[in-house]
């Protein structure tokens, strides 16, 4: 008769063993999430005597580091910058960094933010649902950028003329080009747009994706303005494709444009115009007060004829040349195009 096997107690060095590899694992994660912490401080206080140098201020107000064991969570409340009497403020920004994967870092803001450029430039007033941004690292630098904003409302004030923007949701994402390392794509899309006499039933939805050969320089926090992305005296902008629609109405376009050094556009945009007879009425919020160009573009374009229609609405296939910041089709003059406003490099 076999006698049954009688299991044998762990021995207490095993148990010991483990107890130490539990503590060096705990320990080293420690350590690890310590430096993290620190080099996040570091980044901080480096910014502030930056930007000091410089000649502004960055600050982090109500500064709070935490997230242990596994996140670094970074909180400013609020978060400012001033230089040159142009100053940038959120009420409260939080950035979150998972610690095994630190080059992915996730923002998110509570409104209202503000942004003025001087007495001269314009000031933004911003608030919003939501605010989440995404940031991807590569090579020590951000790869990628996603934004997405929802029910944010803008306010754009310039002088005495202000103008009020509301969505229900928006977009952005700009993307280094495969291939190309100065190249940035660019994304946008703007769902739920009404502003001054866009119509709260029939909201404009806006699609714009546009490619710009100098662009990476965004990415590498190299640009302070419209001027450091330009190359001789230029900005190149390709203009893969912008959409806008609202109910029966749409343009759709797309082509080569360049900006000059006095913030003027130039180029040939094919517009394809669906229900042309609405064009003055959607778009005339999106316009500066007493532009004329879009009255202008409204009644040449009728003039010409109603082209084709597409699911019964008339629509219209017409090029519009820009020169030196002014629209033309054809011979027919349609009047000034806005211009962006462009200081000097490194201002």
């Amino acid at each position: 008769m076999t006698e049954p096997k009688v299991s044998r107690p762990p021995r207490k060095s095993a148990y010991f063993v483990l107890a130490i590899l539990v503590a060096l694992i705990i320990g080293g994660w420690s350590a690890y999430w310590a430096v993290g912490r620190g080099i996040v401080s570091d980044v901080i206080r480096n910014g502030v005597k930056v930007a000091e140098a410089d000649g502004g201020s960055l600050e982090c107000g109500d500064q709070q580091l935490g997230g242990y064991p596994f996140r670094f969570e970074l909180t400013c409340t609020p978060f400012r910058m001033d230089k040159n009497g142009e100053w940038y403020f959120i009420n409260e920004l939080r950035g979150v960094a998972l610690a095994y994967n630190p080059t992915h870092v996730i923002f998110e803001a509570t409104g209202p933010a503000e942004a003025n450029f001087g007495q001269q430039g314009p000031a933004y007033s911003a608030h919003w649902k939501t605010a989440q941004a995404s940031v991807v690292a590569e090579n020590s630098k951000p790869a990628k950028i996603d934004a997405v904003f929802k029910e944010p409302k803008l306010t754009y004030t310039i002088g005495e003329q202000s103008v009020e923007l509301n969505a229900e949701r928006t977009e952005a994402h700009m993307r280094r080009v495969e291939g190309n390392e100065d190249a940035l794509d660019l994304a946008v899309q703007v769902n739920g747009l009404t502003a001054g006499k866009v119509s709260d039933d029939v909201p404009l939805d806006i699609s714009l994706v546009i490619q710009l050969p100098e662009g990476s320089k965004l990415l590498d926090g190299k640009v302070r303005n419209i001027a450091d992305l330009m190359v001789d005296e230029e900005l190149k902008v390709n203009l893969s494709s912008l959409q806008l629609k609202s109910g029966e109405f749409s343009v759709n376009t797309g082509g080569d444009l360049v900006i000059d050094r006095q913030g003027r556009l130039n180029g040939t945009l094919p517009l394809v115009i669906t229900g042309i007879h609405q064009l003055e009425d959607v778009l005339r919020p999106l316009f500066p007060q007493g532009s004329k160009m879009l009255e202008s573009l409204q009644k040449t374009a009728m003039s010409i004829g109603q082209g084709s229609a597409v699911n019964g609405v008339p629509t219209l296939k017409i090029p519009v040349t820009i020169e030196n910041g002014r629209a033309r089709i054809a011979f027919f003059d349609l009047g000034p195009v806005p211009q962006l406003i462009i200081k000097e490099s490194g201002s």
